[in-house]
C-alpha cells in the first residue's frame, strides 16, 4: 500500500507543477501587458523583467494553487480510472476513498501555503513590483525622453525636448501639463534630470510658466523650477488587494465608506486557501463523473467547476455590494455552495 501512495503522491506532485506553470503562464499574460504599457516609453532589461515576473508570482498563486490542487487530483485519479488502475486496486481490498489519502495530505500543505501566500507573501509582493517600477522608471527615465520628440511617457503631461547633450541635460524643453484641472505650460532653456525614489524631478532652467485658471492666463517667470514627474502606474498602483491583514482590518475599523470593499478583500483571503481543502473533499465524486475519460475528462470538469467558482465570487461580491447580503456572505458564498456539494457527494460515496 506504502508503495502505491509513493507512485500516486508522486504523480499528484508532478500533476501540481504543470498545472501552476501552465495557469501561471497564462495569468502573467495580462500583468505583462500591463508592464508592457508602463514600460513602453522607457523600454526594460530582461533580468528587472524576470524579477518583477517572480515579484507577482505570490498573487497568482493564490488562485492558481487551488486550481491546480483540483486538476491534480482530477487528472491523477481520472487517468488510474482510464487505466483501470482504480479497479485493481478495490478488488485488492483498497477502499476507494483511501486512495485520496495522498491527496488529502497535499491539500492540507497547499491550504497552510495559500494562507501565507495570501495574508503575507503577496500583498508584499505587490508593494515590492510597485517599488521596483518606480526604480526601474527614476533610473530609465533619461532614456525615455528623446529630442526633437513629444515624449508621452508620462500620464497627462506631454514633453519635448529640442537637444539632449546626455543622458541628463536638457535644452530648449517645452511641458504641457494636464495633471491638474488647471493646464500649465512650462517653457525653460535648460534643464537637468534628477531622480527621487518616487518621483523624477526635472531642474528647468531660465523660462516660464504659463496657468490657465479659467478666462485667465497667468505667466511666471523663473530661474530655477523643480517640475515633478509621477510615473504612469496606475495599474499596479497600491489596492486594497496590497494590503497586509493587520491593515485591513485597520482600514476596516477607520474607513466606514469603503468598509464593504475592504470586508470582501479579507474574507476573500481565508476563502481562497479554505478552497483547497473543499476540492480535496469534492474531488472523489469529480472523479466518479469523469470515470473513463482520463486527463482530458479531469480537465474538462476542473475548468467548468473552477469557472463556476468564480461565477459565485462575483455575483457574491456584487450582492454584498448592493446591500443584499453582508461582506461575510458574499465573500464566502461560493466556499459554502462548494462544501455543501462537496459534503453531499462525498457523504453518498461512503454510503
Amino acid at each position: 500500500m506504502k508503495v502505491i501512495y509513493r507512485a500516486l503522491t508522486r504523480e499528484l506532485l508532478q500533476n501540481i507543477g504543470l498545472s501552476i506553470a501552465f495557469l501561471n503562464a497564462i495569468l502573467i499574460i495580462e500583468k505583462l501587458f500591463k508592464l508592457s504599457k508602463i514600460f513602453a516609453s522607457v523600454g526594460i532589461d530582461l533580468l528587472n523583467l524576470v524579477l518583477l515576473i517572480l515579484l507577482l508570482q505570490p498573487q497568482l498563486l493564490i488562485f492558481t494553487i487551488p486550481m491546480a490542487l483540483l486538476l491534480s487530483i482530477l487528472l491523477t485519479y481520472g487517468r488510474t480510472q482510464a487505466d483501470n488502475e482504480m479497479t485493481i486496486f478495490m478488488v485488492s481490498g483498497m477502499p476507494y476513498k483511501k486512495t485520496f489519502k495522498p491527496a488529502i495530505y497535499i491539500g492540507l500543505i497547499a491550504f497552510f501555503f495559500t494562507v501565507l501566500m495570501s495574508f503575507y507573501l503577496a500583498p508584499t509582493g505587490v508593494s515590492l513590483v510597485r517599488e521596483k517600477i518606480l526604480t526601474i522608471l527614476a533610473e530609465r527615465a533619461p532614456l525615455g525622453l528623446e529630442e526633437g520628440v513629444f515624449n508621452q511617457g508620462f500620464k497627462d503631461v506631454t514633453i519635448f525636448v529640442k537637444e539632449k547633450p546626455d543622458s541628463l541635460h536638457l535644452k530648449e524643453v517645452v511641458i504641457f501639463d494636464e495633471r491638474k484641472n488647471d493646464t500649465k505650460i512650462v517653457i525653460a532653456k535648460g534643464g537637468l534630470i534628477k531622480k527621487e525614489r518616487d518621483n523624477i524631478n526635472l531642474s528647468l532652467l531660465n523660462g516660464k510658466a504659463y496657468f490657465n485658471k479659467g478666462l485667465t492666463l497667468n505667466e511666471v517667470s523663473f530661474k530655477e523650477y523643480i517640475f515633478r514627474l509621477s510615473p504612469n502606474i496606475d495599474p499596479i498602483a497600491k489596492k486594497v488587494s496590497e494590503l497586509s491583514l493587520f491593515e485591513l482590518i485597520s482600514k476596516i475599523q477607520t474607513e466606514e465608506v469603503k468598509a464593504i470593499d475592504y470586508k470582501l478583500e479579507l474574507y476573500k483571503r481565508f476563502a481562497l486557501p479554505l478552497l483547497c481543502i473543499v476540492s480535496v473533499f469534492l474531488a472523489p465524486s469529480l472523479c466518479l463523473i469523469v470515470g473513463k475519460t482520463g486527463r482530458i475528462g479531469g480537465i474538462t470538469v476542473g475548468l467548468a467547476i473552477f469557472a463556476f467558482y468564480y461565477i459565485l465570487m462575483i455575483y457574491g461580491a456584487n450582492l454584498a455590494k448592493a446591500g443584499k447580503v453582508s461582506a461575510e456572505i458574499g465573500s464566502l458564498l461560493p466556499v459554502i455552495v462548494m462544501a455543501i456539494l462537496a459534503f453531499t457527494m462525498y457523504t453518498r460515496i461512503r454510503k
